[in-house]
């Protein structure tokens, strides 16, 4: 009877295995672009203070 429930769940855990690590690639894609994001806004915020101090 164990066995049944096992063999019923199966093709759901086969099918998470195959989803999860797409889940994963995306919202790992989604993060870095946020943080690059960030740097480049606070790289723009330090060179535009560096270029009133120039002039």
């Amino acid at each position: 009877m164990a066995g049944d429930a096992f063999f019923a769940v199966f093709p759901i855990l086969t099918l998470f295995f195959y989803i999860a690590p797409i889940i994963f690639l995306v919202w790992f894609l989604i993060r870095f672009l946020k943080i690059q994001q960030e740097k480049n806004q606070i790289l723009k915020v330090i060179s535009d203070k560096l270029d009133k101090l120039v002039k």
